[in-house]
């Protein structure tokens, strides 16, 4: 008899495993961090296997952690990174590190879409502006800078559909909920755009047919039984990319909800009936995680990341008490943190630590500090990084509202940074309205779960999955004194974003960079 379900987020940064039982609680889960390889300054790379071996581990440890029998779990289905691929042979095998979606290597290729297709043709297709952050344009750089590499591709897939043939699907596959960030699916067809591969001599027969996500595209096999612990026969289906499956497993499926999941990244995704007018190429259309529906997203690559960075160069003092205490590292940053008063006494943070994303699309933007003085310290600076990340949200919520036309119904919180009291207050009151938790904040994994849920058929429609397992909970309300005083230093921090672009400073620096430190 199925009692549970499983749901897999394979991250940038790690993976985790979480067991559901059919109302949405979490029973048993495990997480397994595995790092990136960055050879270049802006290339980001990683040893597809990490994700296997993370997924193995994680899997095993779950299911202990749970005290379930394997053979009550009915289902799996998997949440991956969007617009990060790599190629592999007849055999599924990698041969080569994947190039991940944070990777800022296509620089020259932006400058040649820009030119060669044009960002207004560009899209109208791909419903997406030109940016060296899709995979479009690394692909490209594949194309032109590894020919042999592409000569002796079979495939080039994303981490969803390898780690679902690991598991023991044969089927050859992608889907829309997982072509977001590749930059190259036609938005009026939910499949690859012939033109935009065609423009730069990319076979797309070199690529996965495009089908629907929530189905059944295998069964565990008695390989992958041994290696994870999954029952031998279970159902393995088809999640969709990592925010697409957050807005499910965030109950984001009709026009006016929309959801942002604070990650490694953040991202904002809303429900929308159809792709809408977008004069200055503000957000991204792609397809959502139900079939045959669309979602409007806007991005910011380093909310979560920023903050493992000061964990990393900065906390190791907040690291030392957490390992005593036996609590997260960045409970204690964020204790650290609500020392500092709301706007962190001046000091501002810029966390465009891999580029500025929506809405202005800016590649080679990188992080940076203002307002600094001798009378800030490291509660202010905490304080600053979490400020910074909503700053840039800020800047997300308006354009997508400039789009949609009218202010969202409602906003909900998913991610590891939404557990953060503070930190969910902070958006509070950098936006100026209530925002809604969830009582799943992996909603994610959550999401992914309730997919593969639905394309076994556990549920009688995906929608009844949804509204069995997903809890909202609290409204946080804006302290609105707060958001006054953050409004003003939002706009300081647009401004000199803005300004530092227009003066053309982050390009200069990209320069100098790759001529001292390659």
């Amino acid at each position: 008899m199925i009692k549970y379900v499983a749901g897999i987020d394979a991250g940038t940064t790690g993976l985790k495993t979480i067991i559901f039982d059919l109302q949405g609680r979490a029973i048993g889960k495990d997480y397994e961090e595995y790092p990136c390889i960055t050879p270049r300054v802006g290339w980001v790379e990683q040893d597809v296997y990490c994700l296997w071996n993370a997924l193995c581990h994680t899997v095993k440890g779950a299911i202990a952690n749970a005290g379930v029998d394997p053979k009550e779990i009915g289902s799996v289905g998997i949440s991956s990174q969007r617009g990060t691929f790599f190629a592999i042979d007849e055999n599924w095998e990698p041969l080569h590190n994947s190039i991940v979606w944070s990777d800022g290597r296509a620089v020259e290729e932006v400058q040649w879409i820009k030119e060669n297709i044009g960002v207004e043709k560009y899209h109208k297709i791909s419903g997406a502006p030109v940016s060296g952050a899709w995979s479009y344009a690394k692909y490209k750089w594949v194309r032109d800078h590894q020919p042999e590499l592409y000569e002796k591709a079979w495939k080039f897939v994303n981490a969803q559909e390898w780690l679902l043939h690991k598991l023991g699907s044969e089927e050859l596959f992608t889907d829309p909920a997982s072509l977001a960030l590749n930059g190259m699916m036609d938005v009026a067809t939910l499949d690859w755009s012939k033109e935009l591969l065609d423009a730069i001599d990319f076979d797309i027969d070199k690529l996965p047919p495009v089908k629907e996500p929530a189905r059944q595209v295998g069964t565990v096999s008695k390989e992958a039984s041994d290696l994870t612990g999954f029952a031998e026969g279970m159902a393995i289906c088809v999640g969709g990319g990592d925010q697409q499956c957050a807005a499910i497993g965030c109950g984001v499926t009709k026009e006016g909800t929309a959801e942002i999941t604070i990650g490694t990244a953040s991202v904002m995704v809303a429900a929308v009936d159809g792709v809408k007018e977008d004069p200055a190429h503000e957000v991204i259309f792609s397809g959502h995680a139900v079939p045959g529906h669309m979602d409007m997203e806007g991005l910011a690559y380093a909310t979560g990341v920023a903050l493992r960075w000061w964990r990393d160069i900065y906390g190791s003092p907040e690291v030392t008490v957490a390992k005593a205490a036996d609590v997260d590292p960045y409970d204690i940053i964020c204790m650290e943190a609500a020392k500092s008063p709301a706007g962190s006494r001046g000091y501002i943070f810029f966390p465009f630590f891999s580029s500025q994303v929506t809405p202005y699309y800016h590649d080679n933007a990188r992080g940076g500090s203002l307002g600094i003085s001798l009378a800030h310290n490291r509660a202010d600076m905490a304080r600053g990084v979490l400020e910074g990340g909503g700053y840039e949200l800020r800047m997300i919520v308006e354009a997508m509202e400039r789009v949609l036309g009218k202010p969202f119904d409602v906003i909900r919180l998913s991610g590891g940074g939404s557990k953060s009291p503070l930190w969910r207050q902070i958006l509070a009151d950098i936006f100026g309205r209530p925002v809604q938790c969830l009582e799943m904040a992996d909603c994610g994994v959550l999401g992914a779960a309730i997919l593969g849920a639905s394309g076994a058929g556990i549920f009688e429609s995906l929608q009844d999955a949804v509204d069995t397992m997903v809890h909202p909970t609290e409204m946080i309300t804006p302290n609105m004194e707060n958001y006054k005083m953050y409004t003003d230093m939002y706009e300081i921090f647009r401004d000199a974003f803005l300004a530092w672009r227009d003066k053309d400073i982050y390009n200069r620096l990209n320069t100098v960079c790759e001529k001292y430190w390659n």
